[in-house]
């Protein structure tokens, strides 16, 4: 039996297919993870429905395959990693009581990962999430200079 090489990288893309299109059935696209100033700064507003839809395909293959590569092998990306990021509470927030959830106001969604109980009430408070030397994340509130372990459970 002989095997036509040719047809390979057809077959390869057919097999590939349906697993893209279920990834970005669950990806939230590039215009969800923006920000209005980063959309707007980066041009991504300017662009048409299939050329952002060319960019959300390139993103989910660059996630997939990339990006842990440089979370630990560029400089760069592990500087900003270290750093962290801040967001805010959507909401009022009354503190962590064990399995609290965390909906910021950027989409990511975290779960508190360490029991423990805290009592307070702030509205859209601002929040700092940054991942420690086992990789683990910690949250802290900001203002009141109080941290919880969390756990990422959205985007």
């Amino acid at each position: 039996m002989r095997i036509n090489f040719l047809n390979f990288p057809l077959l390869t893309v057919l097999l590939l297919a349906p697993t893209l299109l279920n990834a970005q059935e669950r990806f939230p696209g590039i215009k969800q993870l923006m920000t209005e100033q980063e959309l707007e700064a980066s041009g991504v507003n300017d662009l048409s429905r299939r050329q952002v839809d060319a960019l959300n395909t390139w993103l989910i293959r660059y996630t997939a395959n990339e990006a842990p590569v440089l979370q630990v092998e560029n400089d760069e990306v592990i500087e900003v990693v270290k750093q962290g990021m801040t967001s805010r509470i959507v909401g009022e927030f009354s503190g962590w009581t064990g399995k609290t959830r965390f909906v910021l106001e950027n989409g990511q969604i975290f779960e508190q990962r360490r029991p423990g109980r805290w009592k307070i009430t702030l509205d859209n408070p601002e929040v700092h999430i940054r991942q420690n030397l086992m990789g683990s994340y910690e949250m802290e509130v900001v203002s009141e200079e109080r941290s919880i372990g969390v756990r990422r459970l959205s985007r």
